[in-house]
């Protein structure tokens, strides 16, 4: 008797288990998908499984295959992937995960508990690895912006408060998540795991980080104008300068910080002084096709 009373206390506690579906974008990610999706797989609850490509055309469709319950190839950015992935499934909670991150097993346990207790978000907390010296100052830097809100987005929400915010803003190509999370807010309380992700950055260049930085220039800036003052600051905000003192646990690392955020500052800088310029010339190109001589 004991045993049946067990068996439908199970079950019932199956059906009022929240559906959670993760939805993971890739766009050549063959090197850290398959770990990836393991990891989604090996969670202490059960979800559904929906890899979003955009186009690759390395392995990352054979590896998505072998573990995901559907997989979309939709593009052109991440912020329609994501969206495509949600409108996919009807689950309760949705989640977007990043192909170059590994979770903890209790991850999405823990973030369905969260939202099941009336969230309408929950932040990961995430800490970088990877080889080489400057992967080293990607996780000093990531260890000051841990517990900071304005840093840090959502990752898994409810399908009522996703849908109530529009979900991700296709015309943003940075700080997306940044977006979302703040529409999310608006609808009510976003709290955050203790498991937490592994970001595998892989081996970090200096040059390519920089470069990479730039490339998000215009993006962040559309960001910026989208939410005014309050974007700007996001924008801005540097936790290592206001805990300045804390760079010296690790000197090298601190000056390895401080020349990569430099460069960044840089390559940011170049991107949006050669996206004037070229937009100033094609203004003075149209005049002159308008009222040309």
């Amino acid at each position: 008797m004991s045993a049946m009373a067990d068996s439908l206390e199970a079950e019932r506690e199956a059906r009022d288990r929240p559906h959670v579906t993760v939805v993971v974008p890739t766009h050549q990610s063959a090197r850290t998908l398959d770990a990836c999706l393991r990891s989604i797989r090996g969670q202490t609850a059960p979800v559904t499984l929906i890899v979003v490509d955009n186009g690759s055309t390395d392995s990352t469709h054979a590896v998505a295959s072998r573990w995901a319950d559907e997989v979309l190839v939709i593009g052109p950015e991440r912020s329609a992937q994501r969206n495509a992935g949600a409108r996919a499934t009807d689950s309760d909670v949705v989640g977007f995960i990043d192909s170059d991150m590994v979770l903890e097993p209790r991850v999405v346990e823990e973030a369905t508990s969260l939202l099941t207790l009336g969230c309408v978000g929950v932040i990961v907390p995430e800490y970088t690895v990877g080889q080489g010296f400057w992967s080293r100052v990607r996780a000093f830097e990531r260890a000051f912006y841990e517990g900071s809100d304005s840093i840090e987005g959502a990752r898994f929400f409810t399908r009522q408060a996703l849908s109530q915010s529009g979900g991700f803003d296709e015309t943003l190509t940075a700080a997306e998540d940044w977006d979302l999370t703040m529409r999310i807010r608006e609808l009510g309380r976003v709290s955050r795991t203790t498991a937490r992700i592994a970001h595998d950055e892989g081996r970090v260049r200096y040059w390519s980080a920089c470069r990479k930085k730039g490339r998000y220039a215009s993006g962040i800036r559309r960001f910026q104008r989208k939410h005014g003052r309050i974007g700007l600051k996001l924008a801005l905000d540097r936790p290592y300068l206001k805990r300045p003192w804390l760079l010296a646990r690790d000197p090298a690392l601190g000056i390895g910080l401080i020349a990569l955020k430099a460069g960044e500052t840089l390559a940011i800088s170049a991107d949006l002084l050669l996206k004037n310029r070229g937009a100033i010339g094609n203004d003075s190109a149209a005049s002159e096709s308008r009222f040309g001589p």
